[in-house]
């Protein structure tokens, strides 16, 4: 669609929104009506707007200036929304979020590995279409075929994720995926002005989309050992988590490479731009595994299910 106008890529998701919207209302069981409950508006307003202001800043820092009067005054209000935040959804009688939930340290875990994968793939996407796209000329046809396997590589793991989690735990897939996702990274670092596509990208690109694989396992242990009428809850601290933590990293990336690229007159001069930011992804991912690998050691055997033990086989006596 980006052969038509980039702005068509953004039509796309909305045919497959109502599509599915349609299909819930007419699939979905309908809920009763809850005997109380109510509309926190205000932890709503406070909430949005410091994570609006916080990507905001992050992006326009490097233009204005990081010690620049308004830079510094829009951190500054950032954490003054924040602050209200946090005092209003503990006096309020029905809060948007129950502050409590987040002593939850599967929760905590499961949301700063989201943060990790999710922010240091978007960015690394970013960059390499930038580059690949941009700068090297690939057409949006070669550089989506090119990134083809991390999705196909997702939808597969859908397949079997239950059986890993079943077999080793979430901890130890989330460590293992994002070890193995930070080694992609570090690889695509060998990046130059002609890479080869099946001794530099492809294997990459496998290496990166095994991060994808513990995206499951992620989920389920945001939600492991919370009460059932706060799944949703834990659900939804987990998938603001991956949006505004992947936009708050994706921003720094740019504040990384925008003053470079801005200047670059050749293909290795944009690449040198660039490194920055691919550094920086890698780093994401290095420090996403060594938080969900401290998670191996602090577990406690209720924090999180176990892997299920192999059956015991049964033994027929032979008859005599």
């Amino acid at each position: 669609m980006t052969g038509v106008g980039w702005r068509w890529t953004f039509l796309l998701p909305v045919p497959i929104a109502l599509a599915a919207l349609a299909a819930a209302f007419l699939l979905l069981p309908k809920d009763r009506p809850a005997e109380e409950g109510g509309h926190d508006l205000l932890g709503a307003a406070l909430s949005t707007g410091a994570m609006l202001l916080l990507v905001y800043t992050v992006v326009a820092a490097p233009e204005v200036g990081w010690a620049s009067a308004r830079t510094v005054a829009s951190f500054v209000l950032v954490a003054a929304l924040v602050a209200g935040f946090v005092v209003a959804e503990s006096r309020v009688r029905h809060p948007l979020i129950r502050l409590g939930i987040l002593r939850k340290a599967t929760l905590v875990r499961a949301s700063l590995a989201i943060v990790a994968v999710a922010g240091s793939y978007f960015s690394w996407q970013f960059i390499v279409t930038l580059y690949l796209q941009g700068t090297l000329g690939w057409s949006p046809l070669e550089l989506a075929l090119a990134l083809l396997p991390v999705g196909v590589m997702v939808a597969a793991s859908a397949v079997f994720s239950d059986k890993l989690v079943n077999r080793f735990g979430t901890s130890r897939i989330i460590a293992v995926t994002m070890a193995v996702m930070a080694v992609g990274y570090l690889l695509f670092l060998r990046v130059d002005t002609s890479p080869s596509y099946p001794t530099l990208l492809l294997p990459a690109l496998l290496l990166i989309g095994v991060g994808w694989i513990g995206f499951p396992a992620i989920n389920i242990q945001a939600t492991t050992g919370v009460d059932d009428e706060e799944q949703g809850l834990a659900a939804g601290v987990l998938q603001t988590s991956m949006q505004v933590g992947a936009a708050v990293v994706l921003a720094v990336t740019t504040a990384l490479i925008a003053s470079g690229a801005e200047g670059a007159t050749t293909q290795q001069a944009a690449l040198d731009s660039f490194r920055p930011g691919l550094v920086f992804a890698a780093i994401v991912a290095i420090v996403g595994a060594l938080v969900a690998g401290l998670g191996l050691l602090v577990r406690s055997p209720a924090a999180e299910p176990e892997p299920l033990a192999e059956p015991e086989p049964d033994y027929v006596t032979p008859a005599a």
